[in-house]
């Protein structure tokens, strides 16, 4: 409310007096709403020579990667000094992480960070270069063979230990009864084990699956954490002063 009021008042502002610093403000003020598109709307309005311009662009390539979490377009063209250059370099890095798959050398990606930094970002880098999945495929097969492994492959080792006991007591059962002869009771327990079988091949698959997604999830939602204590290397800027 308190921004959208200031940016109003800075809109009318600025059909009297065109002034960079009110647009870096407005620009500002969006940013802080969430309205990123519109935030960004107002970087064509400073001149590439203004010397807010840096710094909207800057909070433009945060905008950018809060409107779509994948790699940033840079401009190579653009004459910054070393300070926001470096900071463009460690957000374009981190951007690099959003793709589907890295073309660039961990050395490489990692080069313009702190050493504190550095270490955090190689992790990231580890994992999604490497990220410990579960073949979902491999799951389903290891149950179909041995009821219960598919999901211990997945570290679900209660339920895996459990599908194999009710599925093996099934097998069982269904046996001892067609041993004895009794039909229809053997039956009924073979028909248990098989729902049973299948339902255990079904659910090592799906748990594979949920396995990888909570590992994106983990991915995805601890570089945004990384990113908003670094506030996406964007100086705190002072929206009333």
């Amino acid at each position: 409310g308190d921004y959208l009021r200031a940016i109003e008042q800075y809109a009318q502002i600025d059909n009297q007096l065109v002034n960079d610093t009110i647009h870096f403000k407005i620009m500002i003020g969006y940013s802080e709403l969430s309205l990123y598109q519109n935030s960004n709307d107002y970087l064509k309005t400073l001149s590439a020579g203004s010397k807010l311009f840096p710094d909207a662009y800057l909070l433009s390539l945060k905008n950018k990667m809060l409107i779509e979490t994948k790699p940033l377009s840079v401009s190579d063209s653009l004459l910054f000094e070393n300070q926001y250059v470096s900071r463009i370099n460690k957000l374009n890095s981190v951007s690099m992480l959003y793709a589907d798959s890295i073309m660039i050398l961990k050395e490489d990606l990692i080069r313009p960070f702190s050493e504190e930094e550095k270490r955090i970002v190689s992790l990231y880098y580890d994992l999604k270069t490497n990220p410990p999945y579960k073949s979902a495929e491999l799951s389903g097969i290891m149950s179909a063979i041995i009821p219960g492994s598919g999901k211990m492959y997945v570290g679900e080792w209660s339920d895996g230990i459990a599908a194999f006991l009710v599925t093996g007591l099934f097998a069982f059962l269904a046996y001892d009864n067609f041993r004895a002869d009794h039909t229809t009771r053997a039956w009924i327990f073979t028909g248990l084990g098989a729902f049973f079988y299948a339902g255990n091949v079904y659910g090592s698959i799906a748990s594979a699956q949920i396995f990888n997604a909570r590992v994106d999830f983990k991915f995805n939602d601890g570089l945004k954490l990384f990113l908003e204590e670094k506030n996406y290397f964007v100086p705190e800027y002072d929206f009333c002063n």
